[in-house]
C-alpha cells in the first residue's frame, strides 16, 4: 500500500497496517488536522519505507513523548509517532493512495469530541459538492 502528501513530494510504502484503525478526537489531533478528529492506522518500522521526499518531512514535537510529521511544502499531515526507540508510525489514513484492508474500529479521546461535530450521521449526504456549489 502506498501513500503520499497532497503535493506528491513525499511518498512512502506500507507492507502491512496493524488491524486497529482509530479516530482520535484529542485536541492536538483536531489542531493538527483542522478537523473534528484524525483517523490513524499503525505501521511497525519494519513495514514502513520512505520512497521519496523523506527530507521534506518537518516534525513538530507535540508533547514530551510524541512528534507529528507533515510535508514542509504542502502541509499535509503524515503521521503521529512516539519518540521512543523502535516506535511505529500512526499514519494519517487520508494520505494513503489505497484503501486499508480494515475498517475503523475505535474512537479514542471521545470525551474531547467537539459539540459542533455531534450528530453528523443525521446530515444530508451528497456524492460530490452540494448542489449549486
Amino acid at each position: 500500500m502506498k501513500g503520499s502528501c497532497l503535493c506528491g513530494k513525499i511518498q512512502f510504502e506500507i507492507q502491512a497496517l496493524l488491524p486497529d484503525l482509530a479516530n482520535c478526537h484529542c485536541s492536538m489531533c483536531q489542531k493538527f488536522h483542522g478537523a473534528a478528529y484524525a483517523t490513524y492506522g499503525t505501521v511497525t518500522p519494519e513495514n514502513f519505507k520512505w520512497l521519496a521526499g523523506e527530507a521534506m518531512i518537518k516534525t513538530y514535537v507535540s508533547s514530551a513523548t510524541a512528534e507529528r510529521g507533515f510535508c514542509s511544502h504542502c502541509g499535509s499531515s503524515i503521521y503521529y509517532k512516539l519518540r521512543k526507540e523502535g516506535s511505529g508510525y500512526e499514519i494519517a489514513l487520508g494520505v494513503l493512495d489505497d484503501e486499508p484492508n480494515y475498517p475503523v474500529n475505535a474512537n479514542i479521546y471521545w470525551s474531547a469530541k467537539p459539540n459542533w461535530s455531534k450528530g453528523m450521521e443525521n446530515l444530508p449526504n451528497f456524492s460530490e459538492a452540494r448542489p449549486g456549489d
